[in-house]
């Protein structure tokens, strides 16, 4: 008798123990390291669009000046240093721009960093807007952060020196797309620094996806394609910062992300630089393409430097850890589009992140 009262107050034992293990709250996943500090930790992104009508069609016009070198033709000497030419991923020879985005009628382009120079995130994208069956407006947006220039008289130096140069390079875009031919010979591109660049060699991988989404475009951007539809979608959480949701410049809380580029169904993001770390140039280029009247196709690529991995096993393993955790986000914002409520775990928190570290004097 005596056995058998023992088992069972053993057993007891062990059965309220194993409940109120199960029934203990899930360990909270342990913190990521704190990132250091942002090497422009005030930013001042100024951000213009330039525009030119043009008497002929889109399809004209972009077949004629809007290929990444055809820059060569109507603004500065171009050759392409890396890529396919005219691919997300491509480097041009002019200030090592980096194509960041492209959708039908448009590329975005980025400067890469150079060492000991405050990088000033410098971003651009060339568009070609159907007005009618025989005309167009070609756009050209900037965003950049001045915050560095030393006041406001230089920043409006800087910027009317800007819009100058390139309004003339829409007039001779212009001039190309309507059949003409330019007298004067491109001009030489700007110096703006000596200093070598952050990233002698970047080796830039892109990770393209895609899925197809039974709604029409309107209805498939008005549902996920605002800058935070982030939080619901990907990652839980996202509010912005500074700015206006869908405006260039806008900064959201995921990763201090910066809004450098968009078109009417798509935009395209990127990090701020942080002080003391590499800079792998990340971005990303969301965009939803109309197949028809009620279908549409989304697109998600994302364009790094990889070369800071230790080897092809590190940068294959990157690359697929990336395309498993994007694909499952398109899968959540088909879901979403089409008006279907996400399954439960569909988004995750990511681990919260240490403090942050003294910023460096």
């Amino acid at each position: 008798m005596f056995k058998v009262h023992l088992c069972l107050s053993a057993c007891a034992l062990l059965a309220s123990s194993a409940i109120a293990v199960a029934q203990a709250p899930a360990a909270a996943p342990a913190a990521r390291p704190a990132p250091p500090p942002l090497e422009s930790p005030s930013p001042h992104y100024v951000s213009f669009v330039l525009t030119q009508d043009v008497n002929a069609p889109a399809d004209t016009v972009w077949v004629r000046v809007g290929k990444y070198c055809d820059i060569g033709e109507w603004g500065f000497p171009c050759t392409i240093l890396q890529g396919p030419g005219n691919e997300i991923g491509s480097v041009r020879s002019i200030q090592n721009e980096v194509m960041v985005g492209k959708t039908r009628y448009s590329y975005t382009y980025a400067q890469a960093p150079r060492q000991g120079v405050t990088y000033n995130l410098y971003h651009a994208t060339l568009e070609v807007v159907p007005v009618t069956a025989k005309t167009s407006r070609l756009e050209y947006s900037f965003l950049y952060d001045n915050s560095m220039l030393t006041d406001d008289a230089a920043r409006n130096t800087e910027i009317a020196t800007r819009k100058m140069r390139f309004t003339g390079f829409l007039k001779n875009m212009k001039t190309l797309a309507e059949g003409g031919k330019l007298e004067k010979p491109t001009a030489p591109p700007p110096v703006l620094s000596t200093a070598p660049w952050l990233v002698a060699e970047p080796h830039y991988v892109t990770i393209p996806m895609s899925i197809d989404v039974n709604a029409p475009a309107d209805k498939v951007w008005a549902r996920i394609g605002k800058y935070c539809d982030i939080g619901e979608w990907g990652f839980p959480g996202c509010t912005i910062t500074s700015g206006k949701d869908g405006e260039l410049g806008a900064i959201r809380t995921i990763g201090n992300e910066v809004l450098v580029g968009k078109t009417k169904y798509s935009y395209i993001y990127t990090q701020p630089k942080r002080v003391g770390s590499s800079y792998n140039m990340y971005h990303g280029d969301l965009e939803a393409e109309p197949l028809t009247a009620t279908t549409t196709r989304l697109h998600y690529t994302l364009l790094y430097d990889n070369s800071a991995l230790p080897d092809d096993a590190a940068k294959q393993k990157d690359i697929e850890n990336r395309r498993t955790r994007f694909t499952q986000m398109l899968e959540n914002m088909k879901l979403l589009a089409e008006g279907k409520p996400l399954p439960e775990g569909a988004v995750r928190r990511p681990a919260p992140p240490a403090a942050s570290p003294t910023t460096p004097k």
